[in-house]
Parts: C-alpha cells; sequence; structure tokens
C-alpha cells in the first residue's frame, strides 16, 4: 500500500481539557482497556464519487485536507497532566493518506476489509492523531474514502457529522471560499466551563443523588457462578415480529419505536433480577441543539435510567419507560468526574456498592427510518395478529462473538430497522451463563408482540417469559 503525507494548516489550536463526554470516554474506556481501546473503533466506509462532483485524485486529496483543517478533534492529541485529562490541539502538522489499488469488481470489498482492519488497532492519542484515512483506487480513479475512527475523536454522532462534511467539502468549488463555521471542542469546552455549564451540572448531580438514594444498588445482587470460557459473550436476535409488534406498540403508546423496545428490555431485565424496579445506564447523544449537533467529537455520555414497575400493564410500562428515559436524557450531560465522586459519596452514606453495570444503546439514529416514524409505524399497526405470530417462527438468536476483559455484565444494542428488529446483547457469563442471555433476548421479543396485541399485567411478565431469578442464580444449575 502506497501511503502521501499531507500537510494541513488551520486557523485554530491550544491545549485545553477535554470536553465532558472527552473525558467520559477517555476515563472509562482508552485508560481502562488500553490496547483493547480498539474494540470501540468506528470502521467507515464512503462509495465516491456518486453524488459528490469529479472525484479525482485532486479533489479527493483537497477535501480530506480541508476537513482535518475544519474539524477539531481530527489534529488533536489526548493526555493525562497534574490539572486533568487534556486535548492538544494541533493548528498545523501533516496526516498520513494511504492509497490501495484495486479492481472495479472487488473494490468495495477491498475497502471495507481495509477498514476493519485499520480499526482493529489501538489508537496511541498521545502521539498520534485519532483518524486512519485511506483512498481505494480502481480504473485510475478514486472509489471509495475510508476512515477507521477513534471514539475519543467522535461518537456516532460526530461520524455522521464528519460523513456530511466530508462530502459538502467534495462538491465545493475551491474558489467557493471557506466553509461556514462550526461548533468545536474548544466551544463546547468553554461553554461547560460557564456559568450555564455550572448550572447544566448541578441539576445534573441533584438528579443522580435523588436516584442514587433510593435504587437497588444493582440488578446483578448476587454472587457470579463460574464464568464460561470466554466469559463475556455476544448474542443477536434478528426478528421480523419485533420490528412489527414495536411499531405497533409505539402507535398504541405514542411513544418511539425504540422506546418500546428499551420498556421491552428493563422489564425483562427487572424479571431476572426479582426486583419492581430497574436501573440501566443509557447511552446519550447529548446532540440536543444546533451547535452540538454540528460538533466533530465525542459527545455522549450515560444517562441513569430508573423506572418502576408497580401494578400496571405493559403498555402503561412502556409510556413510565418513555418519561423516564426523556428524564434520563436531560440530566445525561455533566462532569463526569462530579458523578463518580458522587456515587461513592452515596455508597458511603448508604452502606452498598452501586454496581451499575446494565448499558443500553439504542443505534436507530443509524438505520433508515430511525424511531420507528411514519409508514414504519403504519405498516405495523397494519399487520393482523395472526400473520404476525407466523413471523415469530422466523425469529433467530445467533452468537456474534467474545470480548474478554468487558466491565458490564450486560450490554444491549438495539437496531429497530423497518423490516426487522436486531438486539445485539453482551453478557458477562458469570451473572447471565448463554441460556439466560437467549432467554432474555425471546423474553423481551415475547414482551413486546404480546403487549402490541392484547392488555398484559406487568405482574404477568414472568409466567409470560419464563424470566425469573432462578434463570440467573449460581444455584440454578
Amino acid at each position: 500500500m502506497d501511503q502521501l503525507e499531507v500537510e494541513f494548516c488551520a486557523d485554530t489550536g491550544g491545549t485545553f481539557r477535554m470536553t465532558w463526554g472527552q473525558q467520559d470516554f477517555w476515563r472509562r474506556k482508552v485508560r481502562r482497556y488500553g490496547d483493547a481501546s480498539w474494540h470501540f473503533n468506528i470502521p467507515v466506509v464512503l462509495d465516491l464519487p456518486g453524488d459528490a462532483g469529479p472525484a479525482d485524485h485532486v479533489a479527493v486529496g483537497a477535501a480530506l485536507r480541508r476537513l482535518v483543517e475544519r474539524n477539531q478533534s481530527l489534529r488533536a492529541h489526548f493526555a493525562e497532566s497534574p490539572d486533568g485529562p487534556l486535548q492538544q490541539i494541533a493548528r498545523s502538522g501533516t496526516f498520513t493518506l494511504r492509497l490501495h489499488q484495486s479492481t472495479l469488481e472487488t473494490s468495495r470489498a477491498d475497502a471495507a476489509e481495509l477498514a476493519a482492519e485499520l480499526a482493529a488497532v489501538h489508537f496511541n492519542h498521545e502521539t498520534g492523531w485519532g483518524i486512519r484515512i485511506a483512498v481505494v483506487c480502481a480504473g485510475q480513479l478514486p472509489r471509495h474514502v475510508v476512515f477507521a475512527i477513534s471514539h475519543q475523536v467522535a461518537d456516532g454522532g460526530g461520524v455522521q457529522v464528519l460523513i456530511d462534511d466530508f462530502f459538502d467539502l467534495l462538491r465545493a468549488r475551491p474558489d467557493s471560499g471557506k466553509p461556514k463555521g462550526r461548533w468545536q471542542p474548544i466551544d463546547q469546552v468553554l461553554r461547560e466551563e460557564s456559568t450555564r455549564g455550572a448550572r447544566r451540572n448541578q441539576a445534573a448531580l441533584g438528579y443522580w443523588r435523588k436516584q442514587l438514594k433510593r435504587i437497588p444498588p444493582s440488578m446483578f445482587a448476587f454472587p457470579g457462578a463460574p464464568a464460561g470460557q470466554p466469559r463475556f459473550r455476544r448474542l443477536r436476535l434478528d426478528s421480523r415480529a419485533l420490528a412489527v409488534a414495536a411499531a405497533r406498540l409505539a402507535v398504541g403508546c405514542q411513544v418511539s419505536v425504540p422506546n418500546t423496545l428499551l420498556a421491552g428490555t428493563a422489564l425483562g431485565l427487572a424479571a431476572l433480577s426479582g426486583q419492581t424496579t430497574c436501573v440501566l445506564r443509557l447511552v446519550l447523544s447529548n446532540r440536543y441543539d444546533d451547535d452540538a449537533r454540528s460538533m466533530v467529537a465525542t459527545a455522549s455520555q450515560d444517562g441513569l435510567l430508573v423506572v418502576d414497575y408497580l401494578a400496571d400493564t405493559i403498555a402503561g410500562a412502556v409510556r413510565a419507560t418513555h418519561r423516564a428515559a426523556r428524564t434520563a436524557a436531560f440530566y445525561g450531560s455533566y462532569d463526569p468526574v462530579a458523578v463518580d465522586e458522587l456515587i461513592g459519596a452515596v455508597a458511603v452514606e448508604r452502606g452498598v456498592h452501586f454496581d451499575l453495570n446494565a448499558l443500553y444503546n439504542d443505534l436507530s439514529a443509524f438505520l433508515d427510518g430511525p424511531d420507528g416514524a411514519g409508514p414504519a409505524r403504519a405498516a405495523g399497526d397494519r399487520v393482523p395478529e395472526a400473520d404476525a405470530r407466523k413471523l415469530l417462527k422466523e425469529s433467530v438468536v445467533v452468537p456474534e462473538s467474545t470480548w474478554d476483559g468487558q466491565s458490564c455484565k450486560m450490554y444491549l444494542a438495539a437496531e429497530p430497522g423497518t423490516d426487522i428488529c436486531s438486539l445485539h446483547l453482551l453478557g458477562d457469563t458469570a451473572y447471565l451463563p448463554l441460556p439466560a442471555m437467549q432467554a432474555l433476548l425471546l423474553g423481551i421479543e415475547t414482551i413486546v408482540f404480546e403487549a402490541a396485541y392484547r392488555d398484559i399485567a406487568v405482574a404477568d411478565v414472568p409466567a409470560l417469559t419464563g424470566l425469573s431469578p432462578a434463570v440467573v442464580m449460581p444455584d440454578a444449575g
């Protein structure tokens, strides 16, 4: 593979503290996982030229150079210091552009393989940039641009902004002038350090304190069993029936499709734990205004979802989960060091150890037709129960991968597509043996499906799904 060193020269730079989102990822992922932090890298393949104009070597190279100059996080180093974690944003320097020769027939597959290869190596953020860039060529022209992006540099929302920005720059004429400015990590740091930022942080701390004083310390309040090897396993449920039922239930409850899946997950986990309150950490985008939505950086943090499931129907529980999720999102932007200190202080006050290691991530923003809106909802609402029930026979649970060294006991990522819904479950087999993981995935499907067509009492969830503490307790065999 050939490579070029491309020079860049930008208007902004300097040394600043990391944003709250950057600090959160730095502390919880980069420093904790070390070399294994590559698991969080994001591979991207962009097809050229499409509607991007004349995608020759000069145009693509110029667009990539301007992309780096335009986005501070792409030319930042990250490091610890006596004053805390800092980002050092370079005004000038070089980045490596890798050039890969392929054929018209195989270029797309080669680009996907190259993206995976570049993303499978961790980034040294203290000495290198947090993005790797390649161009796959065929027929003497660039056909694909490949990015491998560190999550320290951009989260999912930031990657979407980066993609849009690249194509905008590729389409722009060389004489069209400087693109409109956008929100940068430096701007976000200044906002967080402002009076407005301090008020937001204090409000978040108040919410977290209120919930921490009353929640169950763990959703897995029993000793771990001898774990399988590898200890951390992934399973995936693919279900057309769940896609139909989630859309129908969303219409009936007047909530989003992702929140029906979140409610199903929370109800299933509560049944497994034998508790009436479910506690989940929600992965939140924290992009609530035009400024944040235009930023190429990591803004996401975990929100604290707390929802009580008392005497009610599943439909009522879905609406309660929707309200709790909105509240968790409202208080989901905060100083992560302050929240960790608060968790420790409340644990001492209560004489407990908090185990907040059950996580949920809604990936609907990265699918076609996000949020189950419009036609997707209508289609789900029109499918008769008998036809939808036939689809249940097509549902499959398949193994995906393993990931040793994880810290969470449960992590579920939901992809609520229009035609098929996929749930990806990572579990610690000391607390969620493989049979329990499969039972949880199928239990979520059952909860959402049955509630989409009739009133079901929350108290009936264990009998309906077979989910109970006996499924996960070490002495259950």
